[in-house]
């Protein structure tokens, strides 16, 4: 069926554009152009139904995270969740809770619902200790039937291995970028102060100095820092792989596996960190930016002149500056630049980066109500379907005529704000859809219509370090494996390191503990299941023949 689906979708672009064109009601038509395709696709694929009479359209629930719910009726919306089912012979049903609400969000949310046994038909999680210790029980192992379908066959093994428990996949992995984790800094203040760009960690270091103290924007007032930092506890895991520190699990000399934070790497990472917070070279309001805020309030703001982040984070910042409303960069002399790795003496002065996992969270399908073969079947198909390239395009850019136009060029061209405006357009109405999208593609599938190629002097540095990097990239030896010391204590071991008002990374970092206060969070870890965890891990690499 997906010939005959492709063309269908086609079809329906073109019926919207000339639905639009005709009525000049964006809203109304876009749900009029669906209607009217809905009709042609009867009796288009009349034929071919004779020939092979597909299943009914099975009904599922979604539940997805965004950065807007959902709860006003709007034509487009209901024209794209009308588009998806017609395309992937399915009746979807979403449910939306906020991503960007850090207590009361999405994630924060997941794991009451996995206790509270609340679970819909398609769920994005998280490849941590809570889903893997009920991932067996409520979600279909889905190992054994990826590879019937074109697009879902097409995920690397090794991203198979990383979201596998213990050999077996409960989940769909999202595609991501695996060299996307690094740092951005200023480029004029740098020119101002005749600093040299940094390529080793001293010089990163001498940087944020000057630019703490050398008044780098002029203005005669103390009011800049040179790193700027928020509430995202996990920064510091960036800057730590450049010291050598392994990607949360490495080798030890005995070929056995080791916890990152037992290693005497670690432990040079962190003087080093604690040095910046010592000479004042950070923000000190820190926690009172939420995570990500770095970039808005911060870095946009120019009150500080470096972060760590992932690069497309960081990019953002000079996008924001090239913005003619802006008027600060030139899209061809970018006043704020990227980078992926800092050498050190601790990392043997190699490029080593920090990856991202091989995955962006996962798509898991719930047992609850999806009970037989043919069921999870079905939504393995739908998930697969949402792969091919009209359906990216759809989801990620929204409808031809409405969100968007060909550029002379035959790219898409995305409609601005004041367009959409204009044309009472609500541009928010895809917003999510996306995160349901694995983003694996059979060659033969892909998009044959797309945005343009980077061409701003940032953008294309993104893409080359995003290519360039993944050679540097560290990888995490545990991957894969568990421990049922993990499944059961694992959040609150990583908690004792990790958390940013009591773990052991933040309270050294920030002058509150010493060495040996260090050393006794650390020792905490170990007793409270630490080795035990280790132990665990370490049978299970093991035993599989390592």
């Amino acid at each position: 069926m997906r010939n005959t689906k492709k063309f269908l979708a086609v079809l329906m672009a073109a019926t919207m554009v000339l639905g639009v064109a005709a009525c000049g009601d964006t809203k109304t038509s876009a749900s009029n152009s669906v209607s009217s395709a809905s009709e042609t696709k009867t009796s288009v694929s009349s034929v071919e139904e004779k020939k092979e009479e597909p299943p009914a359209p099975l009904s599922i629930s979604v539940i997805l995270p965004s950065d807007k719910l959902h709860d006003e009726a709007d034509a487009n919306y209901d024209a794209l969740v009308k588009a998806i089912n017609e395309y992937t012979n399915m009746d979807v049903h979403y449910e939306w809770e906020d991503m960007a609400d850090a207590e009361n969000g999405y994630y924060a949310k997941l794991g009451l619902k996995f206790t509270a046994g609340d679970f819909r038909d398609v769920m994005v999680v998280g490849n941590d200790a809570t889903f893997q210790s009920i991932a067996k029980d409520n979600f279909w192992d889905v190992t054994d039937y990826i590879d019937e379908f074109d697009n879902l066959r097409t995920i690397p093994a090794a991203t198979r291995a990383d979201v596998s428990v213990n050999g077996r996949m409960y989940a769909i992995p999202r595609s991501r970028n695996v060299a996307r984790n690094g740092f951005g800094y200023r480029v004029d203040w740098c020119d101002k102060l005749g600093i040299k760009e940094p390529t080793t960690w001293d010089e990163f270091y001498d940087m944020c100095y000057k630019f703490t103290y050398n008044d780098p924007d002029g203005n005669g007032e103390d009011d800049t820092y040179g790193l700027a930092l928020d509430a995202w506890q996990d920064v510091w895991k960036i800057p730590m792989a450049f010291f050598g520190v392994p990607t949360e699990w490495g080798i030890d000399a005995n070929g056995d596996l080791i916890p990152a934070h037992l290693t005497e790497e670690f432990k040079v990472a962190l003087k080093a960190f604690r040095k910046l917070f010592e000479e004042g070279c950070v923000n000190p309001d820190f926690r009172d930016h939420n995570p990500g805020k770095a970039r808005d309030e911060l870095l946009r703001t120019q009150i500080c002149g470096a972060g760590f982040q992932v690069l497309d984070d960081q990019r953002k910042v000079e996008t924001y500056f090239e913005d003619p409303a802006q008027g600060l960069a030139d899209p061809d002399e970018p006043i704020y630049t990227l980078g992926g790795y800092l050498l050190t003496d601790s990392g043997k002065n190699q490029p080593l980066c920090l990856p991202n996992r091989s995955y962006n969270n996962m798509i898991a399908i719930s047992k609850k109500n999806i009970t037989t073969e043919a069921q999870l079947k079905q939504v393995l198909g739908f998930l697969n379907d949402i792969n091919d390239g009209e359906m990216m395009n759809l989801i990620d850019y929204g409808f031809e005529g409405v969100t968007w136009d060909k550029d002379e060029n035959g790219y898409i061209k995305l409609k601005t704000q004041e367009e959409l405006d204009a044309a009472g357009v609500n541009g928010t109405y895809r917003n999510g859809f996306n995160q349901m999208i694995p983003y694996y593609t059979a060659e033969e599938n892909d998009r044959t219509i797309t945005v343009p190629p980077a061409s701003t002097v940032v953008t294309k540095l993104e893409q080359q370090l995003y290519a360039e990097d993944a050679k540097y990239c560290v990888p995490n030896y545990a991957s894969g494996y568990t421990s049922q010391t993990f499944l059961d204590k694992g959040a609150d071991l990583s908690a004792m390191i990790w958390n940013i008002d009591t773990g052991a990374v933040w309270q050294y970092v920030t002058g509150a503990i010493d060495d040996a206060g260090l050393e006794e969070i650390l020792n905490t870890w170990r007793t409270a299941g630490g080795d035990q965890m280790i132990a665990e891990y370490n049978a299970a690499y093991h035993a599989a023949g390592n």
